[in-house]
């Protein structure tokens, strides 16, 4: 389960449901990374850009479950490199829940309908849209029910 956990995280990583998170107004004139923001500008955060910064990620473009195994980063959003969820006051109320649906029906995804590939290699290139991802070819999934015989 702790293994199913990481590769929940690392979907989330290169995958965020919202990629830019919702917008927040400066309360006075500020400077980030060398850019003057005057006060009362609208500022959208982009999570999908941090999570997949190469200045913060070893091999930020692939999908490595295994570099939350040993980590303490977490979905709360104290730690700035990763914020599906947003972070702060700001961030999502229903986290808990998302999170616990998400490896539940995962989980059941895994144990009920394991197997019934046909061993071709997945494909998993994408193109950026308006979405910020798209699927280049559609995923199929072949699920095989659970059978005790």
């Amino acid at each position: 389960m702790d293994y199913l956990k990481c590769v929940v995280k690392e979907n989330l990583r290169l995958h965020p449901s919202l990629p830019l998170l919702v917008p927040r107004e400066t309360n006075s004139t500020i400077n980030v990374g060398g850019y003057q923001i005057p006060a009362k500008t609208q500022v959208f955060v982009n999570a999908w850009a941090i999570q997949r910064d190469p200045s913060l990620w070893d091999r930020p473009e692939e999908f490595i479950p295994e570099r939350f195994e040993n980590s303490c980063i977490d979905f709360k959003g104290q730690d700035f490199q990763f914020i599906p969820f947003g972070s702060g006051r700001r961030g999502c109320p229903g986290i808990t829940f998302a999170v616990a649906s998400i490896e539940y029906v995962l989980a059941n995804l895994l144990f009920c309908c394991l197997g019934g590939g046909d061993g071709d290699e997945l494909e998993t290139s994408e193109a950026y849209g308006l979405n910020m991802f798209l699927r280049k070819v559609p995923f199929r999934l072949l699920g095989i029910p659970y059978s005790t015989s």
